[in-house]
């Protein structure tokens, strides 16, 4: 009876395989397929594990192929005896060098928490065969830029895998500066307005560069230019993670419109209450009139009527095309027409027709004060009223001639008095 001869070969994944004898090098936590050429005319296969506490057969015992667990770090020997049909035996056996895991540790070389448009260095602290990163990067280090978890896997000189530790990479949005300004002219506040964003978090520092060599903290904020001419302002602005962004813009500061207007005629009374208001102010695109009386117009040459006598304050407001204004002011003066009617004679006869004498005349009701008097041949008052209906009946007067006085103060607070002559017929 001849000896069998026993190959023993293990699989590798992929089916790659290795002839028997020499020393497989293998990885704790694996499990790996040995086997020998399969022989029909052989009955079974007796596989053993030198050291079962480095490694056990989790299946296949008594075939020509088994899988076996790698379970600690070590060196064994695994023995198979084949038998075949004649009961003759063959034997071969196998160094198996089970490694260790490799161990890699990443770490970065910077901070992990930065503002976008930045990044961050992750390496490798030792030498491996080969380096595969999450974001398939293959180099021992990496730079982050965005955020993600990240890590690597190596493999070392005896083939093993394993990963690293992870690290947050946290990259946080920077602001986007903006602003508008709104109010363009010398002299007159200008609002800077921060229009400032930012995705996550929330700004909390705004720094202007005026483009007058002035630094101001703030986020919207006014401000008067003296000047005209064109400036340059600058706004810087930080998140709440210290993130900052930039703007700068050019716009120009604008002289006023110089508002002015005439108005005829000179002076307006109750009796002539119209008045021509002409605007002498040129290349403006609008016109704003306030008479003081709650009535506008803006139209640029207005007719305006006022209603009571009195002092108005008018005021004219242009603005150009720049949308700068300017406003001015003139006093007019509605005077008082002191206009009464008073009858040359009166007949008291109870006719119902001319029997009383007294005075008829414009806005009597507005007068602040009113006094009637009634006077003899002699000077002396035999009539008086403050009413203003109330009339002298001449009842217990003769026929004659009589003087009469009307003293008065008007809407505008002037005294003003009439007197005249009134015969009286019986």
């Amino acid at each position: 009876m001849s000896k069998l001869e026993v190959i023993i070969l293990f699989l590798f994944a992929f089916a790659t395989q290795v002839v028997a004898q020499n020393t497989a090098h293998l990885c704790v936590g694996d499990n790996r397929n040995f086997i020998v050429p399969n022989n029909p005319t052989s009955l079974a296969y007796n596989w053993q594990v030198s050291d079962p506490t480095l490694a056990t057969i989790d299946s296949g015992n008594g075939t020509h192929h088994i899988l076996i667990d790698l379970n600690n770090t070590g060196v064994f020997q695994l023995l198979v005896e084949e038998i075949d049909a004649n009961g003759c035996s063959g034997y071969d056996s196998i160094l198996v060098h089970i490694h260790d895991l490799p161990q890699p540790n990443i770490f970065a070389s910077g901070l992990i928490s930065f503002c976008e448009g930045d990044s961050v260095l992750l390496q490798v602290d030792s030498i491996y065969s080969s380096f595969l990163w999450n974001n398939n990067s293959s180099s021992i280090y990496h730079y982050a830029d965005t955020t993600a978890n990240y890590f690597v896997n190596v493999t070392d000189t005896n083939g093993c895998s394993n990963r690293s530790n992870i690290i947050n990479v946290d990259v946080n949005p920077n602001p986007k500066a903006d602003f508008i300004v709104d109010g363009i002219c010398v002299n007159t506040s200008s609002k800077l307005l921060n229009t400032s964003t930012v995705s996550m978090g929330h700004i909390v520092s705004s720094i202007w560069y005026l483009g007058n060599g002035e630094l101001v903290n703030g986020d919207s904020l006014l401000h008067t230019y003296n000047f005209v001419g064109d400036y340059f302002t600058e706004l810087f602005v930080t998140s709440n993670y210290g993130c900052i962004d930039s703007i700068g813009k050019f716009y120009s500061i604008y002289i006023n419109p110089i508002a002015s207007f005439e108005y005829t005629p000179f002076t307006v009374s109750t009796l002539q209450p119209e008045m021509n208001f002409i605007a002498n102010s040129a290349n403006y695109n609008s016109f704003f009139w306030d008479f003081g009386d709650s009535i506008y117009s803006y139209i640029s040459s207005p007719i305006h009527e006022f209603d009571a006598s009195g002092t108005y304050d008018v005021w004219l407001t242009v603005t150009d095309s720049n949308q700068c204004i300017d406003s001015v002011m003139h006093r007019i003066t509605m005077y008082y027409d002191f206009v009464l009617y008073m009858p040359s004679a009166f007949t008291p006869n109870d006719d119902g027709d001319n029997d009383q004498f007294g005075p008829q005349g414009l806005r009597m009701e507005k007068y602040k004060s009113y006094s009637f008097y009634i006077y003899n041949q002699w000077g002396e008052i035999i009539f008086e009223t403050e009413d203003i209906n109330e009339w002298w009946d001449g009842a217990d007067s003769q026929h004659g001639s009589y003087a009469w006085a009307i003293v008065i103060v008007d809407e505008l607070g002037a005294k003003r008095k009439k007197v005249g002559t009134i015969l009286l017929i019986k």
